[in-house]
């Protein structure tokens, strides 16, 4: 017994329409006389003609009605509904086996993996901003950071120091609310998961 499990992601996201059809050949292809899937639940049979009627109304669809594409579109989720039946047969019968759900045509859903500690952020740089008091940070993208964190504080830096932040989804960020003529130091630091933080070295900058 594995800990494989069976992809049942058939979304738009994953598969045009075009490609779905060809998935579901695909898998109907692979499963025909695979000894492995003895009795494919739904059976095979009511899964390629469920496909079959699929492609006849997506060749309607390019010149047709809107009535035509929602007769595509209840197609597809029909077929849709018939892959993840067939989806959950494999994952009992194969014991979450990778190799034998792979034999199926089915695609394996991706293993987590676990995220480190974050790399120190390069290039890190702090201009005046647009507006008076404001100013714009930025570095490179950090790999794996889900968001970014930037922390201020007066100069000079000590043990004591109250550091403010400000967080953002990208790498670029303007911050405003400074004290004009007034110097603060500056980090920067990629986010994640993992708690632990790699701050870039510190700048220190006078706000315009």
């Amino acid at each position: 017994m594995g800990d494989a499990k069976v992809s049942t992601n058939f979304s738009t996201g994953k598969y045009t329409d075009t490609g779905l059809s060809t998935k579901t050949s695909y898998v109907v292809e692979k499963m025909t006389g695979n000894t492995l899937f003895a009795t494919p639940t739904p059976s095979l049979k009511e899964i390629t003609d469920a496909n079959t009627n699929y492609m006849a109304a997506l060749g309607k669809v390019q010149y047709g009605s809107k009535e035509d594409t929602v007769i595509k579109n209840n197609l597809r989720a029909a077929l849709v509904v018939l892959l993840k039946q067939l989806a959950d047969y494999v994952q009992t019968t194969s014991n979450g086996d990778e190799a034998v759900i792979l034999s199926s045509g089915l695609d394996i859903t991706k293993k987590p993996t676990t995220v480190g500690v974050l790399d120190k952020p390069v290039n890190f740089t702090v201009k005046p901003g647009k507006n008076k008091s404001t100013i714009m940070a930025s570095c490179d993208k950090v790999d794996s950071a889900n968001y970014y964190e930037v922390e201020f504080t007066e100069t000079p830096v000590t043990a004591t120091s109250v550091w403010r932040q400000r967080t953002s989804t990208k790498s670029k960020m303007d911050i405003d609310g400074f004290i004009s003529g007034v110097e603060y130091a500056f980090r920067m630091c990629g986010a994640g998961s993992n708690p632990a933080r790699v701050w870039s070295d510190i700048i220190n900058s006078f706000i315009l």
